[in-house]
């Protein structure tokens, strides 16, 4: 099978997982720049946050959401960057194969646009033509995947039509978001998704990036 555009979601795809004690640092060091002691479950709510929990932790401490917001993805985003640059967040070994797929390349995650475009310029990831992240603002949430809207985004500017695109993701949301916008999906099941049910079933499930080539000769 072929694709005019492979898109590859970020985390737990090209590059390993960051340690969530981290986030939840910089989550706590937000806090902390608004002078405000959180709950501890208002630290949980802006680790994985849905516009909802953002409106109601801004309205507990009296805090501007779309300012709460911005520091928080700008400091999620230092620490990711600090990570990377550590070594503690590596690519894994088989983006190797990405060169050799004979498709145009983009990358969409639910990660920040900071973060993502750092990640391709330290790793030197030239294969990508397009790279998109989200938004460090309230409408940026609203727009993470399952919503298609980043992948849209970059099968516009790849000029590829959805029915000719494969979007490569590591968890439910991924499948969902391909198929919202009428793509194909491969779920990629590394080790952290060992026991992972899905919440639909892809149109590909591998096990390693090396197995797109046999997607492709398939």
């Amino acid at each position: 099978m072929s694709y005019e555009a492979v898109v590859f979601d970020n985390d737990g795809v090209i590059v390993e997982l960051t340690d969530w004690s981290a986030i939840r640092a910089s989550v706590r060091v937000t806090f902390a720049s608004f002078d405000v002691e959180p709950r501890e479950e208002d630290v949980e709510a802006l680790l994985r946050t849905t516009p909802e929990g953002l409106a109601s932790v801004s309205r507990r401490y009296d805090l501007d959401p779309a300012e709460l917001w911005r520091r928080r993805d700008a400091n999620a985003s230092a620490v990711q960057q600090e990570a990377i640059r550590a070594g503690e967040k590596p690519l894994y070994d088989d983006v190797s194969v990405l060169p050799t797929l004979p498709s145009t390349l983009g990358m969409v995650s639910n990660n920040q646009q900071e973060t993502v475009s750092f990640i391709v310029e330290h790793f030197d990831l030239s294969e990508f033509e397009v790279v998109y992240g989200r938004e460090p603002t309230p409408e940026g949430i609203e727009r993470k995947k399952p919503n298609g809207h980043y992948i849209e985004r970059a099968l516009d500017a790849l000029d590829c039509p959805p029915e000719e695109a494969l979007y490569v993701g590591d968890s439910g949301v991924d499948v969902l978001a391909a198929r919202a916008v009428g793509a194909d999906s491969a779920f990629i099941r590394r080790e952290h998704r060992a026991d992972y049910d899905l919440p639909a079933t892809p149109t590909h499930e591998i096990e390693s990036l090396h197995d797109l080539t046999g997607v492709f000769e398939g």
